[in-house]
């Protein structure tokens, strides 16, 4: 009789056994088979209300496991969850500061360009205006020059118009004091005494034969002084000529027109010594 509890007890245990095996998954390492004697077999009542409770207590110790390891799996994603959202609002807020510098830079250079531009504007606009004005005093200046040289040119062709009237008249005048000189004889006694003179002063050369007659160009200031004397038309030879010249400008000064009417700067004066 003990032998057959004995078998029965070892056979309840090795059920629970296996059946705490399967509901944990836990492998069981085999045991050795122990030979059992045998019994007869004896229908014994089995507490199966105990077996139930234990494995409730084991499929609920299962389960809790399962909702541990679960909240911690989700926990550890919230975890992670978290961190990711943490890390991601962090490079927000650097992408957000960054922004907002590389905006307030890009501002300020927008700043300093719009200032640099209005001040170029402005310049090229005082540049041009400073054009125009001096365009403008250019062309009033030109045109003031222009006033200015068309009135010197009209005083010029005024003064000029002046003088030749001025001249015409002094002409007319010397040309009636000449004509009336010449009405007088007064011109043939001033070429007269250029001729005397000449003749007074020339030495009659060798070769020199009776009948000269010569002209000889004087040209004189008007205080008589000779500037130069020229034979143009001779009936003597070089010697002559030259005698002749040399005679003019031993005589300078010549003698004085008795009134400047009758002076002539270029005097053809008629040489016959043997008159």
């Amino acid at each position: 009789m003990s032998q057959h509890n004995g078998a029965v007890l070892w056979s309840l245990v090795l059920h629970v056994v296996v059946v705490a095996g399967l509901a944990t998954g836990v492998s069981l390492p085999e045991r050795p088979r122990v030979a059992v004697a045998t019994a007869p077999i004896v229908g014994t009542m089995v507490d199966t209300a105990t077996i139930e409770r234990q494995q409730k207590a084991r499929d609920e110790a299962a389960r809790q496991e399962r909702q541990r390891q679960q909240r911690e799996e989700r926990q550890r994603r919230e975890a992670a969850e978290q961190q990711r959202q943490a890390q991601q609002r962090e490079e927000q807020r650097v992408a957000a500061e960054e922004r907002a510098r590389e905006e307030a830079v890009q501002k300020e250079r927008d700043r300093v360009a719009a200032e640099k531009a209005e001040q170029t504007r402005r310049e090229q606009q005082a540049r041009e205006q400073r054009e125009q004005e001096a365009k403008a005093q250019r062309e009033r200046d030109a045109q003031a020059q222009r006033e200015r040289e068309e009135a010197a040119k009209r005083d010029r062709e005024l003064a000029a118009q002046r003088r030749r009237e001025e001249d015409m008249l002094r002409a007319a005048a010397v040309e009636a004091e000449a004509n009336a000189a010449r009405e007088a004889g007064l011109y043939d006694q001033y070429v007269l005494a250029i001729e005397q003179r000449i003749k007074g002063k020339w030495q009659r050369p060798l070769s020199a034969r009776p009948g000269i007659d010569c002209v000889v160009t004087v040209q004189q200031t008007l205080t008589g002084d000779v500037v130069t004397a020229k034979v143009t038309t001779c009936n003597g030879d070089d010697a002559v000529r030259r005698s002749i010249e040399k005679a003019v400008l031993d005589a300078s000064p010549l003698p004085r027109a008795p009134t400047p009417a009758l002076f002539e700067r270029i005097v053809n004066v008629r040489f016959k010594p043997e008159e």
